[in-house]
């Protein structure tokens, strides 16, 4: 592993080895920390948590894990489809590499979703859970089920092409088209300052101000374009989980889960209240990415979070 220092902090680029090549994670604080699993958003990266991180608690070890075919980590083998029941594996696959008996998850937005299937999924394996903007997956709608695959598995094929032509002459782009496309397509929700963080990992230098993008374009299909859960599936998935949770939204955000009824979004959060045995809800000003543009916003939250009962926490965990 690679240490980089940053302000007080000391990260390590660390290289997760799995069947189709590796899942890259940059991992910061001690050793013998307290662990905790972070878990990005779509098309983010690691970088995702660079703000954050040095507003949490000195004794806490942070895995920032990058997905399958996000910043760093490999890409799955040409014609292979990516989902998100890959990414819960994946998951799975970390914390097992880790050994660990117990770990606190912390998603944003689809990590955040991801992180309420592992916690219901692996009950025994999850210690916390913080969900940052991400109430829910987007619910399947079972009367256009047919279409919408059909619709993606259009796409996928259409993807793998341009995959199959990027393989013989990838786009190259420069920085600071990078930098504005990032800013447009984010719509709001990020600043040019914050970008640089998350392009330190998007990109790879392959020229004089020439890049190309480090992500699969079999990404760029949303795994909510192609889920089969209904909202019956996803309140079974509510109700099994058990562990404390914090759940943090963001006043100011628009995620694919915006259009929904808001009594939809209320129901699901009196399911994490009965189920959850400290359920915990807060709204904070700011815009989707409020965690890495004004960190300070969230950062007691999750810090009172991860005090609480901190003497059974070491107990329960395995030094990664």
């Amino acid at each position: 592993m690679k240490s980089v220092k940053v302000n007080h902090l000391q990260y390590k680029d660390l290289q997760i080895p799995v069947p189709w090549g590796f899942l890259a994670a940059k991992v910061w604080g001690p050793d013998d920390g307290l662990p905790v699993l972070a878990l990005h958003g779509w098309q983010d990266n690691a970088g995702s948590f660079d703000t954050l991180v040095h507003l949490l608690p000195e004794n806490t070890c942070l895995v920032c894990l990058e997905f399958c075919g996000h910043g760093c980590s490999s890409h799955y083998h040409p014609g292979m489809f990516l989902s998100l029941y890959d990414h819960i594996y994946h998951v799975k696959l970390v914390i097992d590499f880790f050994q660990w008996e117990k770990i606190t998850l912390m998603g944003h937005s689809m990590g955040g979703q991801i992180a309420l299937f592992v916690a219901s999924i692996f009950p025994d394996k999850i210690h916390k859970l913080i969900s940052l903007d991400a109430i829910k997956l987007r619910s399947s709608l079972p009367d256009s089920f047919t279409s919408d695959m059909k619709a993606v598995i259009n796409d996928f094929q259409s993807i793998v092409r341009k995959i199959e032509n990027v393989s013989r002459k990838p786009s190259v782009t420069t920085y600071n088209q990078a930098r504005e496309k990032l800013v447009k397509n984010y719509s709001g929700s990020v600043e040019a300052e914050h970008t640089d963080i998350l392009l330190a990992r998007s990109l790879r230098k392959t020229g004089e101000d020439e890049y190309v993008y480090t992500r699969d374009l079999r990404t760029v299909i949303r795994p909510f374009l192609f889920n089969d859960f209904t909202t019956e599936k996803l309140k079974e998935i509510a109700k099994g989980i058990k562990c404390p949770f914090l759940l943090i939204k963001a006043k100011y955000s628009i995620t694919s889960v915006s259009s929904e009824r808001i009594e939809l979004h209320q129901e699901f959060l009196d399911i994490y209240r009965n189920a959850s045995s400290d359920f915990h809800f807060v709204e904070v000003n700011g815009t989707h990415h409020v965690h890495l543009t004004h960190p300070e916003m969230v950062a007691p939250y999750i810090c009172n979070f991860l005090r609480k009962n901190v003497e059974q926490s070491k107990d329960a965990h395995q030094d990664p």
